[in-house]
């Protein structure tokens, strides 16, 4: 018996010293040199990653990315955050500049961050969840910091503009706002014919070792389109063994869920997270529950009805202050690709 502990407890260090030796292990501290520089100050970088206690080394830890106009404390956490807790998750969230209206090259570099900061920290890899913009500021990320992709497992991407949306320049005021500098960058870089776009989605659409989920519905009113071919889609009729890509209405003929209650409320949408978080690969519909996830409630009950619901809504309400009011960031014309991505169009990718 005693023989049977020693060698365990031996097999476990030398597991530890490997994974620290290659800068995967708890604080571990790890050489980025040969990956872009983050040119955002360290101190914000750090302020803007706010964690759960990594309690549980059975799960990936879960990294929450938030959309246009919000802030990660603000989309979850009165609704992610707390259930994926209930359901043993690690979870932190992160906060980019400006409600995500400044340029998401900038943006990016917080989600590097907090992946890097995550696997050092717990020595696993993370799971990603993200929606609207924080589908695509995670995708710059990945395609460009090895070190981003090497620490995610899973991605699970809802109502995420990945090949643009052609809502972000329509309308009659957009050329003249434009043309007097009064649209955010963000807008620009949603366009599908933008240099972001084109330089994220060159080359693998699915970088890594990372299995993709995408969830998008028939209802939503800003990424567009969803038909014929979707735009939140990721390789679109590929067969990708590391993708799977749900369109809501696919299940559920009918079902109303919208570009905001996806990625907040969604019964069906949280079911698919689960199933893609809990097993190997990408979300599998059957697996997780099939047609039958149709009978489940718009609403995730938990989120109105839990006493903890309304002590959560008060605590995002007493963060707001410090969170300030958001620079518009305005510009005539999208940012310029930064150096390290200013290839991709010619050469396809990183």
């Amino acid at each position: 018996m005693i023989l049977r502990v020693l060698q365990a407890i031996a097999v476990t260090s030398l597991t530890l010293f490997v994974l620290v030796s290659c800068g995967h292990g708890p604080g571990a501290q790890n050489d980025y040199s040969a990956e872009p520089a983050l040119e955002t100050s360290a101190d914000l970088l750090e302020k803007s990653l706010i964690c759960t206690p990594f309690e549980h080394p059975d799960k990936p830890a879960v990294l929450l990315v938030h959309g246009t106009f919000t802030a990660g404390f603000e989309q979850y956490d009165w609704t992610w955050l707390p259930l994926l807790a209930q359901n043993g998750y690690d979870v932190c969230t992160v906060t980019y500049p400006d409600r995500g209206l400044n340029d998401m090259q900038v943006s990016a570099e917080y989600v590097v961050h907090a992946l890097r900061r995550m696997r050092e920290e717990t020595g696993r890899k993370v799971a990603l969840i993200g929606h609207s913009q924080g589908v695509a500021v995670p995708r710059w990320a990945l395609k460009w910091w090895p070190s981003a992709r090497d620490a995610v497992d899973d991605f699970v991407m809802l109502a995420g503009p990945n090949h643009g949306t052609d809502q972000a320049t329509m309308g009659g005021l957009f050329p003249l706002l434009s043309a007097v500098g009064l649209v955010p960058e963000v807008i620009y870089q949603f366009a599908p014919d933008s240099k972001f776009m084109q330089a994220t989605n060159a080359g693998d659409e699915t970088p890594g070792d990372i299995s993709y989920t995408a969830i998008y519905t028939q209802f939503d009113e800003l990424v567009q389109p969803v038909s014929p071919v979707p735009t939140a889609a990721i390789d679109f009729g590929l067969d990708n063994p590391k993708v799977t890509n749900v369109l809501i209405q696919d299940i559920c003929p009918g079902r109303f869920v919208d570009h905001v209650t996806i990625g907040l409320t969604d019964r069906l949408t949280f079911d698919l997270m689960l199933d893609a978080l809990a097993h190997p690969g990408p979300a599998n519909v059957e697996r997780a529950g099939g047609a039958a996830l149709c009978g489940r409630v718009p609403i995730v009950p938990d989120q109105i009805v839990a006493s903890a619901a309304v002590q959560n809504m008060i605590g995002v309400l007493r963060q707001e202050p410090a969170n300030g009011l958001a620079q518009p960031h305005f510009a005539s014309e999208e940012p310029p690709l930064k150096p390290y991505a200013q290839g991709a169009l010619t050469a396809g990718g990183p």
